[in-house]
C-alpha cells in the first residue's frame, strides 16, 4: 500500500527554493493589508473596481469567442452571457458603492471558505513545528468571514477593507513565519 503521507524528503528542497519567493510574496500580502487598514474605503472602492474590470474583461472574452465559434452551436447564448458580463461590469463600475456592499457577502463567505481550508491544511502539516501559524491563520480567517457574513450588510464600506487587510496580514504572518521555519528544517528532524 502507498504512504500518502508527505514525502518529506522530495519537498524540503522545492520549498527551500521557492521560500524566498514565498518570503517577498508574505512580505508584499502585509504591506497590503497595512495598506488595507489605514485606507479601507479606498481598498473596498478598489477591490469593487479591480473585479468590475475583470468582468468586463470576460464580457469581452466570451463575446470575441461568440464570433469565433459562430459555426458552433450556442452562438446566440454565448452573446447573451457576454450581455450579461457586460450588465453586470457596468454596475460594477458605475455604482462602487453598491458593488462593496454586494461583493462583502461574497468576501465574507470567500473568508470562511478560506478558514476552512487554512483549518484542513493545518491538519495535513500538524507534524511540522511552527506549524501552528497555519492553525493561527485558519482560526483567525474564519473569524473574520464569520464576522463579514454576521454584519452584512456592512454599517459602513471601509468595514470591508480593514476586514480583508486583518486577513492578509495574517495570511502573510503565518505564511513567512512557517517558511522560514520549515526552509531552515534539517531533513534529519523531518523523519
Amino acid at each position: 500500500m502507498e504512504d500518502r503521507n508527505l514525502n518529506i524528503e522530495s519537498i524540503v528542497p522545492v520549498i527551500r527554493k521557492a521560500s524566498s519567493w514565498v518570503i517577498i510574496w508574505s512580505t508584499v500580502t502585509f504591506v497590503c493589508g497595512i495598506l488595507a487598514i489605514i485606507l479601507p474605503l479606498t481598498f473596498s472602492f478598489g477591490i469593487a473596481l479591480v473585479i468590475g474590470c475583470l468582468v468586463l474583461v470576460a464580457g469581452i472574452a466570451h463575446l470575441v469567442f461568440a464570433f469565433q465559434t459562430r459555426s458552433i452551436d450556442g452562438f446566440l447564448w454565448q452573446i447573451l452571457v457576454s450581455m450579461l458580463y457586460g450588465v453586470a461590469a457596468i454596475c460594477l463600475l458605475v455604482n462602487p458603492l453598491l458593488s462593496v456592499l454586494s461583493l462583502a457577502l461574497i468576501l465574507g463567505i470567500f473568508l470562511l471558505s478560506e478558514g476552512i481550508l487554512e483549518l484542513a491544511l493545518y491538519f495535513c502539516l500538524r507534524r511540522f513545528r511552527h506549524s501552528i501559524w497555519v492553525l493561527f491563520d485558519g482560526i483567525g480567517t474564519l473569524i473574520l468571514g464569520l464576522l463579514m457574513i454576521k454584519q452584512w450588510p456592512p454599517a459602513t464600506p471601509e468595514m470591508i477593507g480593514a476586514l480583508i487587510g486583518i486577513s492578509l496580514m495574517l495570511s502573510a504572518i503565518s505564511r513567512g513565519i512557517f517558511l522560514v521555519a520549515f526552509r531552515s528544517l534539517n531533513l534529519s528532524e523531518a523523519g
